[in-house]
């Protein structure tokens, strides 16, 4: 039977969530700089108080059980409002100060950093951002996240989303591998070497849009690399035509090194969200940062 939420303590709450986001009581007692026997003492006294098994205890990690699982996510949930609770105390005397840590995709958290952290730096002095980059969707109900830029589609009721724009992918490639290739119709692609966004293999499927028409063809090459980056230097190397997003191309395409092929043809238009949690434009330092998002974003994205 669950007991009085009013004698549910916060440290319990954050030991149980620490254990649950490293998988151990060890990493998780050297995480908080606690003794192991507390957070196990205050994951037990957080199930006698809720009455149900949170944990199924191994010899040398733990995992959740289904009902734990289901908490977790709520638990915090919980744990970022207090944060946001704190930040927003504390910065009322601040004002603009503190960090901001952000993630995104590697390439558009390129270019935003390149963007935005200049003009943050001019315009809120006290204000530090930060950015973790990868291609997973990251977790904004941890609290050491304050704002996301995420590419692609969006489904989280719990966070708030706004759509920034969208851009395209182009098919480009150097102008001395198209003097020994061929690529006049989509279906040239299939007989060119070509640079594929993927870690398992070198080859995959490209969808070209033109107009309402969708060509769907199969692409094969020497190269797979999960890193759009990376790709566009084996591009401007001449390894191969590779599918790029266009705001990663203006100096390549203005300088000539690389050329576009099938200019008719791009990809399906890919939008770009700035998630953040609800309440979140309370605290003073993530709300001048949403801000210049919003304000200067926009304009770096072109269909």
């Amino acid at each position: 039977m669950v007991q009085d939420i009013g004698t549910m303590g916060l440290p319990a709450l954050r030991c149980f969530s620490t254990v649950a986001r490293l998988g151990g009581i060890s990493a998780a007692a050297e995480r908080l700089g606690i003794a192991k026997s507390g957070v196990s003492r205050y994951v037990a006294q957080l199930e006698a108080h809720l009455g149900v098994k949170l944990l199924e205890r191994g010899a040398r990690s733990v995992k959740l059980t289904p009902v734990g699982e289901l908490l977790d996510h709520r638990i915090q949930s919980i744990l970022a409002e207090i944060d946001l609770l704190n930040d927003i105390a504390r910065e009322e005397s601040l004002g603009v100060s503190g960090q901001v840590r952000i993630v995104a995709t590697p390439e558009f958290g390129g270019l935003v950093a390149s963007t935005l952290f200049p003009i943050a730096q001019a315009r809120h002095p006290g204000l530090r951002l930060v950015m973790r980059t990868g291609y997973a969707f990251e977790d904004m109900q941890d609290p050491r996240t304050d704002i996301a830029f995420r590419v692609g589609t969006f489904k989280d009721d719990r966070l708030v989303a706004r759509e920034l724009g969208a851009f395209r992918a182009w098919l480009v490639a150097s102008p001395e591998l198209l003097r020994d290739h061929r690529v006049a119709t989509p279906e040239d692609l299939s007989h060119v070497p070509c640079l594929v966004f993927r870690g398992d293999q070198s080859t995959t499927t490209w969808t070209l849009h033109k107009g309402d028409q969708q060509t769907v063809v199969d692409v094969a090459g020497r190269f797979g690399v999960q890193n759009f980056t990376v790709l566009l230097d084996l591009a401007l190397a001449g390894r191969g035509v590779a599918f790029l997003p266009n705001f990663m191309l203006g100096d390549a395409l203005s300088t000539g090194v690389l050329v576009r092929c099938l200019p008719d043809y791009t990809s399906r238009p890919f939008p770009v969200f700035l998630a953040y949690r609800p309440g979140a434009r309370r605290i003073a330092r993530i709300d001048a940062a949403i801000s210049l998002a919003e304000e200067h974003v926009p304009g770096l994205l072109s269909e």
